[in-house]
């Protein structure tokens, strides 16, 4: 019989979590270096990158839904948006002030005539420049690194349990919260 008390009892732990994950999934292209790299990423170059995050909630009884993915998609990609064909620097990366004049000049601007107008954020892990679509962070622009920036500019906005960062095939880094 403690067998089968055993099983009912782990049943009855798992009935007991009644939080549910919903994932969006968001694609977007960016351009970095690793500003003190010895190796080839300290070049500038792009990437595609691909940010899921995980969402944890009970289940509304009204919707069926422990959150909307669409409202979740809305509400990160408000953020996401800015990183979207942006430039990221790390903060004190002596390309920033070139490209800054170079875009000046040329007249390189987030028009808002052609381009969505950005959110501007600032926290301790980094901040933007909407106007230019430039990114700058505290800490070099790894997976790992930008789970934590992304956390930290959404926490407030979705109850988050799990970001996921990929920036190619070999390189992802994950951070549960």
């Amino acid at each position: 019989m403690e067998p089968a008390q055993t099983n009912f009892k782990k049943k009855e732990t798992l009935m007991a979590n009644d939080k549910y994950r919903s994932i969006i999934r968001l694609d977007f292209q960016y351009a970095h270096r690793f500003m003190d790299w010895p190796r080839e990423a300290k070049h500038l170059h792009g990437h595609s990158g691909i940010l899921t995050i995980e969402l944890e909630d009970t289940v509304d009884p009204v919707t069926g839904f422990a959150h909307a993915c669409k409202d979740g998609i809305a509400k990160a990609w408000e953020i996401v948006d800015s990183f979207h064909h942006a430039t990221l620097f790390q903060e004190g990366d002596p390309l920033l002030e070139p490209t800054l004049k170079v875009y000046d000049e040329n007249k390189i601007l987030n028009d808002p005539e052609f381009c969505v107008p950005l959110k501007k954020f600032e926290n301790e892990l980094g901040w933007n420049l909407p106007e230019y679509r430039i990114v700058i962070t505290k800490k070099v622009s790894t997976c790992e690194n930008l789970c934590e920036l992304f956390y930290s500019l959404l926490k407030d906005e979705l109850p988050i349990k799990k970001i996921t960062m990929r920036s190619s095939p070999i390189n992802c880094a994950s951070k549960e919260f």
